[in-house]
């Protein structure tokens, strides 16, 4: 072991203590509400969901005992993805492992509490949910929301909340379309836009929407249809209802500086998270084999909210950051760690959450 590390992660420890402590303290009269998004990759059960293709994330014991689940492996065209289907042995310590380091992460912020909203992409189902839900006990989610989309892995978005809710949340799915020729087939079975109904805490309805755009795998033109979408949800909504938009859009830095999908369409209809804040931040997401940090995790607030605010609603723009300050988040090379089978002493995911908050400053009493 590099005689370092134990000092690095020392000092790691120390910063994620003092990250839990760095939230804007609340004026008085004044009211707070703290959101993140978390791509938590591949945070899946150990239990076959029927129509999905989750057998890599089954125990080796499950697969060797059922040759169908062994075939469906074989099915897959990329031999690395193939060979881990077959070989990996996703069982309960491993998920119970990758829990801990999941709300170890969460707790950061919140002293400890979480976030007030927390949404997740790549979650499986709402069972896993409610296993996360149990680790953070002192997050008090009453509103806990995953609904089963189109995904052919199964990996979906959740929301989580010490909100209630005011109506039902709704999968909306994308309309995509294909172009420049290419077959219908192109667009895939992807996931939805999780919109989730909350109640702020002075009675301001809020609709949430959780994303996962189609992954960089997939025509550039996929991801510009989600955003002009998001635009178009945006603008169905009740003129006193206040949207945010959370998630992992999967536009790199190479296709941002190509197409400009953030800067140039993102940026149209609503104030983006690290075009507003985040001041120093690289990216949430690296890539090692171009060397390459991106903006996959984004907010988005509608765009009076840096100015008078939505019904008094404004985002705090110098709370915008990356909670990436626990030992599990940071590898020897500076980025994100991922989980990697729980092998190491530092791994939990590929992406860094992004952290904001919101307020309003309440009249005086008369």
């Amino acid at each position: 072991m590099n005689p370092l590390r134990p000092l690095a992660l020392l000092l790691l420890t120390i910063l994620a203590l003092a990250g839990c402590l760095s939230s804007t303290a609340p004026q008085p009269g004044e009211l707070r509400v703290s959101l993140m998004t978390y791509n938590v990759e591949n945070l899946f059960d150990t239990a076959h969901d029927q129509g999905k293709d989750d057998f890599t994330y089954l125990p080796l014991s499950v697969k060797l005992a059922n040759p169908d689940y062994l075939a469906a492996c074989d099915r897959i065209s990329v031999p690395q993805w193939r060979q881990e289907c077959r070989q990996n042995d996703w069982n309960d310590a491993l998920l119970a492992e990758k829990l801990e380091r999941l709300s170890a992460v969460i707790g950061q912020v919140g002293h400890g509490r979480g976030p007030d909203i927390l949404l997740l992409q790549e979650v499986e189902n709402l069972d896993v949910v409610e296993q996360l839900n149990a680790r953070l006990d002192q997050a008090g989610y009453q509103t806990r929301v995953l609904l089963e989309g189109w995904d052919e892995r199964g990996i979906d978005n959740a929301v989580l909340s010490r909100l209630p809710q005011w109506d039902a949340p709704i999968l909306h799915q994308v309309p995509y379309r294909a172009e420049g020729g290419d077959p219908q087939q192109k667009t895939g079975k992807t996931r939805g836009i999780l919109e989730v109904r909350l109640l702020l805490p002075d009675g301001q309805k809020a609709s949430v929407f959780a994303v996962h755009l189609p992954s960089g795998g997939g025509p550039g033109y996929l991801r510009r249809q989600a955003v002009e979408y998001l635009a178009e949800l945006k603008s169905r909504l009740p003129a006193d209802v206040l949207p945010i938009v959370g998630g992992d859009f999967n536009i790199n830095a190479g296709e941002e500086l190509q197409h400009g999908y953030i800067a140039q369409g993102l940026a149209r209809d609503w104030s983006v998270s690290h075009l507003i804040g985040c001041a120093g931040c690289k990216g949430s997401y690296y890539y090692h084999a171009l060397r390459q940090w991106s903006f996959f995790d984004i907010f988005l607030f509608p765009r009076e909210m840096l100015d008078d605010g939505f019904n008094g609603w404004q985002v705090d723009t110098a709370s915008i950051r990356l909670a990436h300050k626990h030992r599990y988040q940071v590898n020897k090379w500076g980025s994100p760690a991922r989980f990697a089978g729980g092998e190491h002493d530092d791994g939990v995911s590929d992406h860094w959450p992004l952290y904001a908050e919101i307020f309003r400053s309440q009249e005086p009493a008369r």
